[in-house]
This record gives C-alpha cells, structure tokens and sequence, in this order.
C-alpha cells in the first residue's frame, strides 16, 4: 500500500487515496479518491459520495493495470511491487 493510502473502516477491500482536482484546482491531496473491489468490479467513487462512480468489469480493470504498470516502469523513480 502507498504511503499516503489508506484503508476506509476495516474493509480489505476499500482504498481511500488522496488525489488532486483541477477543475477546484486543489493541490495534491486535495481531493479523495475511494477505490472499492465490489464482487467481480472495481469502482472508483471519484467524489466519495457516490454521485460520480466509474465502474470497470474484469476486463476494463487489467488494461488499466497493464497501463498504469507501463506508464510507471517508464519512471525510473518508480518502484513496482
């Protein structure tokens, strides 16, 4: 788990990570991302309240993986795993 990660209540699968907004131009950790796995889906509760979720089947959610491993093993500041 990343340092500024945390886990909401005591659920193993619930993340809360703080995150910026532009469109509020907060800085980093202005805003809070909670990242849920909900049986076969992960849904991202982008404004905590559950007016804006983007949910992704199984599929959706290994191309983001794959990506966001691609895009970070490019940083050679970035450690993976």
């Amino acid at each position: 788990m990343a340092d500024d990660t945390t886990m909401r209540g005591s659920c193993e699968s619930s993340r809360t990570i703080p995150v910026s907004c532009v469109p509020h131009r907060g800085s980093r950790g202005f805003a809070t991302l909670v990242v849920e796995k909900r049986g076969e889906e992960i849904v991202f509760d982008v404004q905590v309240t559950g007016g804006c979720m983007i949910i992704l089947d199984e599929a959706a959610a290994t191309v983001l993986f794959d990506v966001l491993g691609t895009w970070l093993s490019d940083d050679p500041g970035v450690q993976i795993g």
